[in-house]
């Protein structure tokens, strides 16, 4: 994409250090590679790296979260964090398994794309501004089956994961937007890519055609494994939660979005929009 650079892990912007977390991220997924962790292995857990490394606890939590979001690792609740295997692996798995279902029309398993990480000196919150993005087709789980009314609840959707840092490095937001698949299909929104427009203006341009009505509800909860892993937060902390559901104008859901704050650093404006 054009005016768009995209940074290998552990690069940094104008060629500065890389934070802590960065190192010992790159560290894992080097681990992860040479096959000490092989695929299901289990990784050191927050506690086992901070008394290691000499490192804080909130590093330790970001370092795996981003080892989460490239794609080497999965959270798996109180067991801590597994291995995902090499990339090696990764490929020799896809190579087995075939790339549609009997329909012809459908991924069949877990499709894994590289993350790709954005730096800027600016922060606005889109997806060019210090966003981790990270694209997979996933089985839909129970209430984005229901959100965007899949017929078969076993269907699988793209799931565009985007994490968002503070200048500072700190986890803020991480928003999933789940797509029904025949819609993602083909389009930027299923590519690792940043979005430069706004995501109802993506959409919009996906579907050749304006939007129509948009469902939005807002909560407080406990995160999910997979949140807390990658907002670098306790699973016993509070956080907010957005979710929107996106219709066309014909009123078929095709896209449910869940964006989730830490709610100890944020405050949601819940004004006109």
């Amino acid at each position: 994409m054009a005016g768009t650079t995209s940074l290998p892990a552990g690069a940094r912007a104008g060629g500065s250090k890389p934070n802590l977390y960065e190192v010992i991220r790159d560290q894992l997924i080097g681990e992860i590679e040479s096959g000490r962790y092989p695929s299901g292995a289990l990784l050191p857990s927050v506690r086992e790296l901070t008394a290691k490394m000499a490192i804080s606890t909130t590093t330790a939590r970001k370092a795996l979260a981003e080892v989460v979001a490239a794609g080497y690792a999965r959270p798996e609740g109180t067991r801590g964090h597994v291995s995902t295997g090499s990339r090696a692996q990764h490929t020799a798995e896809d190579a087995r398994q075939p790339t549609e279902d009997a329909a012809g029309d459908r991924p069949a398993g877990l499709i894994i794309r590289p993350s790709v990480t954005i730096a800027s000196d600016g922060f606005a919150g889109s997806e060019t501004d210090r966003t981790t993005i990270d694209v997979r087709s996933e089985p839909a789980p129970a209430e984005v089956a229901i959100a965007l009314d899949l017929n078969d609840a076993t269907s699988p959707v793209v799931v565009r994961r985007r994490l968002t840092t503070d200048e500072h490095g700190t986890p803020v937001e991480l928003r999933a937007s789940y797509l029904d698949h025949d819609f993602a299909q083909g389009t930027a929104l299923a590519e690792p890519e940043p979005i430069t427009g706004s995501w109802v203006d993506a959409l919009a341009s996906a579907d050749g055609k304006s939007l129509g009505a948009a469902q939005r509800h807002v909560s407080a909860r406990h995160p999910t494994d997979t949140e807390s892993a990658m907002l670098g937060l306790r699973p016993t902390a509070c956080v907010l939660v957005r979710t929107e559901t996106t219709q066309d104008q014909s009123g078929r859901p095709i896209d449910h979005t869940v964006t989730v704050w830490p709610a100890e650093s944020t405050r949601l404006n819940l004004g006109s929009e």
